[in-house]
């Protein structure tokens, strides 16, 4: 999963955490904030934080896709078998039940 995806999964926690922050925060100093002002901030550093793991996502992504470019791509299977119109390529080819059908036929 990735990381701005558990992020959005728990925006609520998230965003009464930083609630909790700033009042602790007040307490802390001795000010008092009003509710505008808790609510601005608060929902500013969510949308920062969702937004940093949102670039953190999309670079690894685009990371991986450039680093992916540079390899030529994987040889075909050897173990790729057409039975009846019916190809099974890559995953099913390992899976125990191709190999049973293969073993049988």
């Amino acid at each position: 999963m990735a990381v701005s995806d558990t992020v959005v999964s728990n925006l609520t926690l998230l965003y009464v955490a930083v609630i909790v922050c700033i009042k602790a925060y007040a307490f802390a100093c001795g000010r008092t904030f009003t509710g505008a002002f808790v609510l601005a901030a608060s929902t500013a550093a969510v949308a920062l934080i969702l937004l940093a793991t949102l670039t953190w996502d999309v670079s690894r992504k685009a990371t991986y896709a450039f680093a992916a470019a540079d390899h030529p791509p994987p040889p075909p299977h050897a173990h790729d078998a057409c039975k009846g119109g019916i190809c099974w390529h890559g995953v099913a080819v390992r899976s125990p039940a191709s190999q049973v059908w293969g073993l049988l036929l």
